[in-house]
């Protein structure tokens, strides 16, 4: 069981809501449209998408951890200016760089095969499975490190493989094609996750600045990187509106878009202190899949009712 604990942490395995999410509201939307729900090609998009997740999470603590940012992000805390939430067993030697690699190896191939059989089905599965393995592992791999490039790139990395790319590509998996109405659906749902990534970069900004980590806090500065939060909030629940004016969800999914006011809530009383900061990513986290439940929800009821 400590190793599995171990592995938990490693992976960070907590964060795996936020790849469901995308995953189950792509195969229900083409259900409510009118395809019937295979439920084996489901689980194996569930499967491959969340070993993929995993293992990107190890990636990047990897090379966050080479590049330094979580050793100045540790040395900050002790001061109690940043907060360092990865590489935690490379610190305290219960793992090693080595297991950190092969862990990586392992979950990426578990996701290949999940590919794999899936293209036996649907040929462009491995197309759109090979676009978020790029994006995922030259997140902070080099030769491209975008996060460490960062002027936005980081965010629309994630925007793009933890959002637009599941949603849509569970949706072809259970469809068989793509239309507008899952890119549209995706678009809400990515923003929302891509949220999730940019509030944690309040935990350790300046750590990230002392190894040229350029993320939009570094570049901003609190002050306007929480004004930039809080219209990316309201630009989700935005989306989540138009996506309902042009009939992608039912017009009872605007409950959806509601849920931005905790989270906004949460970012006007996060004023540089890193418990706040903390408050406001598990209220964000929280939020996140409120919404995804609700669309979700909202989806089932339209086609079980057609109302």
């Amino acid at each position: 069981m400590e190793k599995v604990r171990i592995w938990a942490t490693v992976t960070r395995a907590r964060t795996l809501p936020v790849m469901v999410a995308p995953v189950v509201l792509g195969a229900v939307l083409a259900w409510q449209e009118g395809y019937s729900f295979q439920w084996g090609l489901f689980l194996l998009t569930l499967v491959g998408a969340l070993a993929a997740h995993l293992g990107a999470n190890v990636v990047n603590d990897v090379f966050d951890f080479t590049a330094g940012a979580d050793a100045r992000a540790l040395q900050l805390q002790s001061q109690g200016e940043a907060l360092t939430t990865g590489s935690q067993a490379l610190f305290s030697g219960r793992a090693s760089l080595a297991d950190y690699r092969r862990l990586w190896v392992i979950l990426f191939a578990i996701a290949l095969l999940c590919g794999l059989i899936l293209s036996l089905w649907r040929p462009w599965v491995l197309a759109l499975a090979g676009a978020g393995f790029l994006l995922a592992f030259f997140y902070v791999a080099p030769p491209l490190r975008l996060a460490y490039i960062g002027r936005g790139l980081g965010e629309l990395d994630i925007f793009l493989s933890f959002g637009l790319l599941p949603l849509v590509g569970a949706y072809y998996v259970q469809a068989g094609s793509i239309n507008l109405s899952a890119i549209l659906a995706a678009l809400p749902v990515g923003l929302y996750t891509t949220l999730v990534l940019y509030f944690h970069h309040f935990l350790h900004w300046r750590a990230d600045r002392e190894v040229d980590k350029k993320t939009p806090v570094v570049l901003l500065g609190e002050a306007r990187a929480r004004q930039l939060g809080a219209a990316l909030l309201g630009l989700t629940a935005l989306l989540i509106v138009i996506d309902i004016l042009l009939g992608v969800f039912p017009w009872y999914g605007v409950l959806a878009a509601l849920t931005v006011m905790p989270v906004y809530l949460a970012l006007r009383r996060a004023q540089g202190e890193l418990k706040q900061y903390l408050a406001l990513m598990a209220q964000n986290m929280s939020s996140n899949l409120l919404a995804a439940l609700l669309l979700v929800l909202a989806l089932l009821v339209r086609g079980f009712t057609h109302f």
